[in-house]
């Protein structure tokens, strides 16, 4: 990650401007389709733009980069995935997981710091996901991309964005724990009825 980071101390002089921005997307999009971190490019955006306009800035990238993988995990590799789960009963098992849990299951599993942001993105292409559903549960970073805008808007520099650390406070606890747990609530609360389900067929 060093090398964007110091690419992107060269071009910071022209991040300001409105080509700037459009730079500044692009390279939040290019950092989520290759899976890198995208949480340091959220507190760059703060201190580039601001607490506001900063979030705004990162949010559309976010919702352009994921959209962006889902559609590409969908049409290149959904085909190939579903002839893989036909051979694999657990990977069957986790698609009806998906298809019962729908846009609550979605939406938890945002909110739940254990899955990767970039990872969810391609892992919701390659299932039976509507990009209604997908899409809609993209709100769900909002909270987190303002309170990473906000923090990033305190750096002095970009150089210090290096260092920093955002704390979770204590209703961003809540919401990761009740989250994390409501996940292994629903998975295992489906996986049970699929199962009941296939052995009474």
């Amino acid at each position: 990650m060093s090398f964007v980071t110091d690419y992107l101390m060269n071009v910071s002089i022209y991040l300001d401007s409105s080509l700037g921005i459009l730079l500044f997307i692009f390279i939040y999009i290019f950092a989520v389709l290759l899976l890198l971190p995208a949480s340091w490019l959220s507190l760059v955006g703060g201190f580039l733009y601001g607490p506001y306009i900063g979030s705004l800035i990162v949010f559309v990238s976010a919702f352009l980069a994921a959209s962006l993988s889902f559609f590409i995990a969908k049409q290149y590799f959904s085909s190939r995935i579903t002839k893989i789960l036909k051979k694999f009963s657990r990977l069957t098992l986790l698609e009806g997981i998906l298809k019962k849990g729908g846009l609550k299951l979605i939406v938890f599993t945002r909110l739940s710091p254990l899955f990767p942001f970039s990872i969810l993105n391609y892992f919701y292409g390659l299932n039976n996901i509507s990009y209604k559903n997908f899409s809609i549960s993209l709100l769900c970073i909002l909270p987190g991309t303002y309170l990473y805008c906000s923090v990033g808007s305190l750096a002095n520099n970009l150089n210090d964005i290096k260092n920093m650390r955002v704390s979770s406070n204590l209703l961003t606890t809540i919401i990761s724990i009740t989250s994390t747990a409501l996940v292994i609530y629903f998975l295992t609360k489906y996986a049970n009825e699929i199962i009941q389900e296939s052995s009474n067929n």
